[in-house]
């Protein structure tokens, strides 16, 4: 599959570029930040929460800037994001206390900011006639940065809290590397548009407005409620070793990648709308069964059709989203739409941190439920096959 679309090393040194980066940041504050900071730091579940939600919040908020600078600066950009990251991470490691914590964490997200959108704008860009099986390379990169940092720091964490830092700091360090050597292709051409005016030009759209919108925040609020509890409740709650709850997201993740491309294939045969609403009220459901369950197995199996549910969604989302992707300014079009869906990875780790605080980490868990069957149940209702229709 991969020899069919010509990629150069350049091409591949962007894709491992991305996935080492997602491997880092995923594996840091998805997994070993909460853990760390409330039991070798002493913060509380909210505080732990509140410095995830602070990256996220700050990467959300300057991303449409930083997919402008990329289409007007280059490779400066990427480069002085990834320094800015490394340096960031650096002093997190000898932070003690919340706000130091919680402002390098915003800097980590400020330096983020550009990789995603330079990677895509690169790798697939417009005008490419091979562009979505390019922009599923990218997409899959991403996703298994995402999967294997969360899990393989498990079993790194056995050497020690502070071991494990060193080991996330030396992932950065390796692609800073790796960005100092990628030739850039993002032309610096003088470009006549605001981010003011592009996002005027997607609110015009009313499947952006109607459709998109609804989806971007609510399911990444969904899925980041979780993020700070997850670990917490995997092995205070459930008795699990850090080693079991690798396993855990291995056997999800493994089962999201493994049926991301069948489920792909479903895109081009079934209606959107079928497919969005089968994958969030299948997962709601799922999520729904997690806290009266404690034997492993049951576990396990849950999870794997969780993994599978997602391989439900991912590809439809995408699909939906590449339809109101501009042409023309890639990096600031997909720079504003992922700040409209991060607005919700902002915000859910500190809210999901609060209610697992004042009631109970199950409480996050139904939440998260309910917020995915309501997008169900939404895209169920709504016409969205004819809106698709007339957009064509």
């Amino acid at each position: 599959m991969l020899s069919s679309l010509n990629l150069t090393p350049r091409d591949y040194a962007f894709v491992t570029l991305l996935f080492i980066t997602e491997l880092a940041r995923s594996a840091f504050f998805l997994t070993f930040w909460p853990l760390y900071s409330v039991n070798f730091l002493g913060f509380s579940v909210f505080a732990a929460g509140l410095v995830v939600s602070g990256h996220y919040l700050t990467e959300t908020l300057l991303k449409s800037l930083a997919g402008s600078l990329l289409d007007k600066r280059g490779r400066p950009v990427l480069l002085l994001g990834l320094l800015i990251s490394f340096l960031s991470l650096l002093g997190l490691y000898y932070a003690k206390s919340l706000w130091p914590a919680l402002l390098l964490s915003g800097m980590f997200g400020l330096g983020f900011t550009p990789v995603w959108l330079a990677v895509i704008s690169n790798v697939a860009p417009t005008g490419c006639s091979d562009r979505a099986t390019r922009m599923g390379l990218v997409f899959s990169a991403w996703l298994l940065g995402m999967g294997i940092g969360p899990v393989g720091v498990n079993f790194i964490l056995p050497l020690g809290y502070q071991d494990t830092f060193i080991i996330c700091i030396i992932l950065w360090g390796l692609s800073l590397i790796i960005g100092l050597t990628i030739p850039f292709a993002i032309k610096t051409t003088r470009i006549n548009f605001t981010i003011l005016g592009q996002v005027k030009k997607l609110a015009s759209n009313p499947m952006v407005l109607h459709v998109l919108l609804p989806g971007m925040f609510l399911q990444t609020l969904a899925a980041s409620l979780l993020l700070p509890i997850l670990p917490l409740y995997a092995t205070q709650t459930l008795g699990l070793t850090s080693q079991q709850y690798g396993l855990l997201l291995t056997a999800g993740g493994a089962t999201a990648v493994l049926f991301l491309i069948p489920m792909g294939r479903l895109v081009d045969r079934f209606s959107l709308r079928k497919l969005l609403s089968l994958g969030f009220l299948s997962t709601a459901i799922l999520l729904l069964l997690f806290p009266s369950i404690y034997h492993l197995k049951t576990i396990v199996l849950l999870v794997v059709l969780v993994g599978f549910s997602y391989a439900i969604i991912l590809p439809a989302w995408n699909s939906l989203l590449a339809k109101a992707i501009p042409a023309e300014q890639q990096a600031t079009g997909w720079g504003i739409f992922t700040t409209m869906e991060g607005l919700g990875i902002a915000v859910g780790p500190s809210l999901g941190g609060a209610i697992a605080s004042l009631l109970y980490p199950a409480g996050t868990i139904y939440l998260s439920a309910f917020v995915l069957a309501c997008m169900g149940l939404f895209y169920v209702f709504y016409p969205l096959d004819d809106i698709l229709t007339k957009q064509e």
